[in-house]
């Protein structure tokens, strides 16, 4: 009723929301820091939320994927009570990264929004899991693949899981919003479209058809590559893997 395009849930009633179109989706990387990490630049780190509102968005909005938000809304969700956040700060007293940790008890332990240099952000996860004496689980996009790779480097464990649990609400609108990214992408010919009780997909010389919300919500949020979904011919399979599964991630800090 709103004009979204998709609808998406976090849940363990797998099969229950399936019945309704649900499908698990999406990419979400768990990495636990469990040991001290090697850091090759220092920066001054600061707990409290007692910080400019206008230096945490534009951080925020240094991510090529994220939320949403204005200023004001960066500005309210830094009045949550009991959200811990910490900055790292340079030798000039400039901003460089923050992380939230907290919110809620379901994400005790958790680092789920972070913004930064990936430098200053390995201190701040670093500083975090030795003020609280305990192992810290940072969440994030697989997209973010610097911060992963330095990460593994040190020997850090990850997860790779689903973002949520993937509805398509409106396909005219969303299928659109694909095609035109696949044009900036220099993917012209992409098809991508329902009629009557079937999708059909691929390009002019090679189209595909299903009737599963399933086989393109996976095609389309992943985390499979399109390659590991289907055998598709080496050309479809070259364009789907240009475009799909698309970077998609939601912060946690404004989870409800």
């Amino acid at each position: 009723d709103h004009g979204c395009d998709i609808a998406i849930l976090w849940t363990n009633l797998y099969d229950f929301y399936r019945k309704l179109g649900f499908e698990l989706a999406g990419s979400e990387v768990s990495l636990v820091i469990d040991r001290e990490l090697k850091l090759e630049t220092n920066y001054k780190i600061v707990e409290g939320t007692k910080v400019d509102p206008e230096a945490i968005h534009k951080l925020f909005l240094s991510h090529t994927v994220c939320s949403l938000r204005n200023l004001d809304e960066t500005r309210r969700y830094m009045q949550i009570p009991n959200t811990r956040m910490y900055t790292a700060w340079d030798a000039n007293g400039s901003i460089k990264a923050f992380a939230v940790e907290g919110k809620g008890a379901d994400l005790d332990g958790y680092i789920h929004e972070w913004a930064g240099s990936v430098s200053a952000l390995m201190s701040l996860f670093d500083h975090i899991r030795k003020a609280q004496k305990r192992n810290i689980t940072v969440i994030s996009p697989r997209h973010s693949i610097n911060l992963i790779q330095q990460l593994k480097a040190q020997g850090i464990r990850s997860h790779e899981g689903f973002l949520g649990m993937v509805k398509i609400l409106n396909h005219n609108n969303l299928f659109s919003k694909l095609k035109r990214y696949a044009r900036a992408m220099g993917v012209g010919e992409l098809v991508l479209e329902k009629q009557g009780d079937y999708y059909y997909f691929g390009s002019e010389d090679n189209i595909f058809k299903t009737d599963s919300d399933v086989d393109l919500i996976r095609l389309i949020f992943g985390p499979q590559r399109p390659s590991e979904i289907h055998k598709f011919d080496p050309s479809t399979t070259k364009m789907f893997e240009q475009i799909f599964p698309i970077d998609m991630w939601i912060w946690g800090w404004d989870s409800i």
